[in-house]
């Protein structure tokens, strides 16, 4: 009988990946690749310098031994580490650093430094080209194998804003190329592309494998869509205990979302009785923090569970349990072009370590 109210809740806790903010879903919008290249740390350093604030010494350093790379048509130096904890994504916005940019794209044809001159001009965040000049050059460095060109244009093509009309096949192409260059959000998106059979043949075990490599990256919505895959048995086994841990993810963070899926997890497990307490816990912060449509679904639902619980709420100082995730899981990557390895440690949510 139980089961009969996991699947409302079920439903609720895989809505539509339209969903997002007003607590309800995470944004499936949001990027997590950090893009840090020489091009736009030197673009970074130049804007700061005009702001006032001059690079360190070894910056320093590092700034005079790209202009001189530049102007002798050697390759660029990898980012210093400092550039990197920073965060990337910075577009190119000054003459200088367009300027540089522009030399090893001529000199050397340097992907990187295409595909930062290309973007900045699509944005228009720095004069000296059109859109469609930025354009032309985004798809220059996509052939060329530049990670970031192949997944905004990929991107475009999904999209329909190249040729006139959406072009699956060749964006799942590109993205897929990125993917392979470890470029998170590819990985994320080429998960999509599998899961729905979109410019490739159907491969829910490809996009579960997809979903947990982005996961493990640190990407939010891909440890969602694990979930989805987990709690339904698609393209993997069901494993509700996995589910809960993935839904500890989110909710630990504070996301109304996550408390759904947490509740829905536990009402699929076979002992559900003894999670009753955390069950309705997790219901509570749901319909506490949550958006009208999960208090719309939630409330009335939750009086059902209820009428079949032995008990009408948890006791007031019920917490579930400090969730206890396996060893720090570090993975890492290197740049395609710089060579420079960056690696992230995340919590292995994919073991069970609750003993």
């Amino acid at each position: 009988m139980l089961l009969t109210f996991a699947a409302p809740l079920l439903a609720l806790a895989t809505a539509s990946s339209t969903i997002n903010g007003g607590g309800a879903m995470p944004d499936p919008t949001r990027e997590y690749h950090q893009q840090v290249d020489c091009h736009n740390a030197y673009d970074r350093l130049v804007a700061e310098l005009k702001r006032g604030t001059p690079p360190s010494p070894a910056g320093l350093a590092w700034t005079r031994e790209y202009e001189a790379n530049a102007n002798a048509g050697t390759p660029c130096p990898a980012p210093l580490p400092e550039f990197v904890a920073r965060g990337g994504n910075w577009q190119i916005s000054t003459p200088e650093g367009r300027d540089f940019a522009l030399l090893y794209a001529q000199k050397q044809k340097d992907p990187a430094a295409i595909s930062e001159i290309g973007t900045a001009w699509l944005n228009g965040t720095v004069e000296g080209g059109t859109a469609q000049d930025g354009l032309a050059l985004m798809q220059e460095a996509a052939n060329l194998g530049d990670p970031v060109a192949l997944f905004n244009v990929g991107t475009l093509y999904s999209a329909g804003l190249i040729g006139g009309k959406k072009d699956h096949a060749t964006a799942f192409r590109m993205i897929d190329q990125a993917a392979q260059a470890d470029h998170v959000d590819a990985i994320y998106r080429s998960g999509l592309y599998y899961l729905e059979g979109v410019g490739t043949k159907k491969d829910p075990k490809k996009a579960f494998a997809a979903f947990k490599t982005a996961a493990e990256r640190g990407h939010f919505y891909a440890t969602i869509m694990a979930f989805d895959m987990i709690n339904n048995g698609n393209g993997t086994k069901k494993d509700f205990q996995l589910a809960y841990h993935l839904s500890r993810v989110v909710a630990d963070q504070g996301e109304a979302y996550g408390a759904v899926m947490a509740a829905s997890s536990l009402l699929q497990m076979k002992d559900v009785l003894k999670h009753e307490d955390e069950i309705l816990y997790w219901m509570d912060q749901g319909i506490a923090t949550g958006d009208d449509t999960i208090r719309g679904q939630l409330i009335p639902l939750r009086a059902q569970v209820v009428g079949a619980f032995t008990k009408a709420k948890a006791p007031p100082e019920y917490k579930p349990r400090v969730f206890k995730a396996c060893p720090m899981k570090t993975v890492c990557t290197v740049n395609h072009y710089s060579g420079l390895q960056s690696c992230t440690t995340n919590k292995d949510y994919w073991n069970d370590c609750d003993g």
